[in-house]
């Protein structure tokens, strides 16, 4: 999920009001190409150093995978857009076991795996947030994932990721992500989603991180 090999280009606005997922879809005019049924592990130190440093360590069971995953600090590109460092890697269901249950690192176990050079300053980072201190898994959430194949006024195929998130303590919040391409796709992308909700009747707002929603309904700070 790197748009250029190392950085994420993101686009996501929360969706309000009933069943918002659902009139978003069927406004845009395409079918659901695929369902994802997801859980979201998050790991930092018990002091939560690394969200404050605007670091997250995520492992995330899809159906039949684990993925674990680690993302810097954010730059904003447009409105609702965002750019940062993302690295990702496939792991066996064993090792993903021992993650949830604190056995190994996960800072070290995604090194290990993602070797690209391009990734040392997210390394870097990560490393210099927590300090050589040990990090646990504070909890999932659950989320389901439709995605949905469009094109953008200039012909720019994406895939619309219409998300309906439930985080601990009982909140559900429904969101679209749209993971670009490159940056420069920001405005046009952005426009076009607007048009598609108000032409659906749907308000959209400024979403935050879900993981600083995550520990929002844990009752920690993220900053």
């Amino acid at each position: 999920m790197i748009s250029d090999g190392r950085r994420e280009v993101e686009l996501k606005r929360l969706l309000v009001g009933p069943k918002a997922g659902d009139r978003l879809i069927a406004a845009l005019g395409a079918g659901v190409r695929e369902e994802k049924t997801q859980r979201n592990h998050f790991f930092d130190r018990s002091d939560r150093r690394l969200g404050r440093a605007r670091y997250s360590v995520r492992l995330r069971f899809e159906d039949h995978r684990a993925i674990l995953g680690a993302k810097g600090p954010s730059r904003p590109v447009g409105v609702s857009t965002a750019s940062r460092d993302e690295a990702e890697s496939d792991l066996e269901s064993f090792e993903a076991e021992a993650l949830v249950q604190g056995g190994i690192d996960p800072i070290t176990t995604l090194r290990q795996r993602v070797l690209d050079p391009a990734f040392a300053g997210l390394w870097r980072g990560l490393e210099a947030a927590r300090e050589g201190r040990a990090l646990r898994n504070w909890g999932a959430f659950e989320n389901v994932r439709r995605l949905v194949p469009v094109a953008l006024p200039r012909g720019q195929p994406l895939l619309v990721e219409v998300d309906r998130t439930l985080f601990p303590g009982g909140r559900i919040d429904e969101e679209v992500e749209i993971e670009l391409p490159r940056e420069e796709l920001s405005g046009e992308a952005e426009a076009w989603l607007e048009a598609r909700a108000r032409a659906a009747g749907i308000e959209t707002r400024v979403s935050t991180p879900k993981v600083a929603r995550f520990f929002a309904s844990l009752g920690a700070e993220w900053v």
